[in-house]
This record gives C-alpha cells, structure tokens and sequence, in this order.
C-alpha cells in the first residue's frame, strides 16, 4: 500500500470534520454551499500548513479534531439563531469562536506563547 500524501490525508481529516459537523447540524437545518465552501478552504489551508510544518498527528489527534468540529457545528448553530439555513457568516463566526478557542488551549498547554496582553 502506497503511503498517502499529506494532501490526500488532509481530505480525509476534512472529510471526518464535516460528517462531525453534519451530525450536529442534524436534518432540519442547513448549511449553505458558500458556508461549505468557505469552511472547507479555510481549514484544508490550516490542517495541510500543519501536518506539513508540525508533522502528522492525525491518528493521535483524531478524536479531538472531530470533537472541534461538533463545537463547530454548535457554535455554528447558535449563530445563526432560528434560522434554517447556516450562512458563511455564521460559519465565520463559529469558525472565530473554535479557533480562539484552539488558540488558547495551544497556550495553555505550552504549544505557543501566550498572546499579548491589551
């Protein structure tokens, strides 16, 4: 079996990220193309510029990864309030909300410096 390319491994990661994101969303809401769209871009770019720089942590960090990505879902839903349909800004803004959260934990737990303080 041929090893994967961190590209290939990325769409998988995504793949995993999303199904977590969609069983939170549940049937009777939405989230729109452009949302999918965004968030894909977005996190395809994260994930390959950190399985490429820091190393494949996939099968370590697996279950905290799609854990983030249920929390995004929620986030995402409390964004978007009683509307049916999950917009890119929502997503945005879920997607804000997680990664200040990651940013945090990466500090706490030694992983980067913490940020200034204002």
């Amino acid at each position: 079996m041929t090893p994967m390319t961190p590209q290939q491994e990325v769409n998988y990661i995504l793949h995993d990220c999303f199904f977590a994101v969609g069983q939170i969303i549940g049937p009777d809401r939405r989230l729109d193309f452009d949302a999918i769209a965004w968030l894909h871009t977005r996190y395809r770019d994260r994930f390959l510029y950190a399985m490429t720089h820091l190393g494949n942590s996939w099968t370590r960090d697996r279950r905290r990864v799609t854990a983030v990505g249920r929390y995004l879902a929620q986030r995402a839903l409390h964004h978007a309030g009683d509307n049916a349909v999950i917009d890119r800004a929502c997503a945005a803004k879920a997607s804000a909300d997680v990664e200040m959260g990651c940013q945090m934990n990466a500090e706490r737990d030694g992983l980067l410096p913490p940020a200034a303080q204002v």
